[in-house]
């Protein structure tokens, strides 16, 4: 299968905004490793701020939009507590929302994301690429060390009040 990744456009929005509710439903019938939840998160507000701001990516097979991630260039606070391999201070790209629809979990979607960050990254002369999953996401837990991720330590984000999550795995790859 064939996955082509690619900056998102004002046209994509709904279709992200479809694939954020049709996950979260899958998540409500299934193990919901992330704990995401419709009404909560992702919402269309994340994916309309990602792309106002030229940071929202989708990944496509064919023309059906099977994953999204949004790009970020400045890490929050939280992060200053973490053990990078390289200085906190330097040039990252911090994968933010990193969604796969139901009907493509397995074939390569979010690997596929990954890496693209990855190539964008070096051609913006970014030194790493950092992120963060939920302690007990196990899948995304598995996806970031086989795509060579080096598991940093734990963080609170400070979102334990508003989703009831206080502790995620922070990850980095160098560049």
């Amino acid at each position: 299968m064939e996955i082509k990744v690619r900056q998102a456009n004002d046209g994509d929005l709904d279709e992200v905004e479809r694939l954020y509710g049709e996950l979260n439903d899958y998540l409500a019938e299934h193990v919901n490793y992330p704990r995401w939840s419709r009404e909560v998160y992702p919402l269309r507000e994340h994916a309309e701020e990602g792309l106002r701001a030229g940071n929202l990516y989708v990944a496509l097979c064919g023309e059906k939009i099977a994953g999204t991630v949004i790009f970020l260039y400045e890490q929050g606070e939280a992060y200053r507590s973490v053990e990078w391999q390289i200085d906190f201070d330097v040039p990252v790209i911090i994968i933010h929302i990193l969604a796969v629809h139901p009907a493509y979990m397995g074939c390569g979607v979010g690997k596929a994301l990954l890496e693209y960050a990855e190539e964008l990254g070096r051609s913006q002369g970014m030194r790493a690429v950092r992120l963060d999953t939920f302690e007990e996401n196990l899948p995304a837990v598995r996806l970031y060390e086989k795509c060579g991720f080096s598991y940093r330590g734990l963080v609170d984000l400070g979102l334990e009040e508003i989703y009831g999550l206080k502790w995620y795995k922070a990850f980095e790859k160098i560049l």
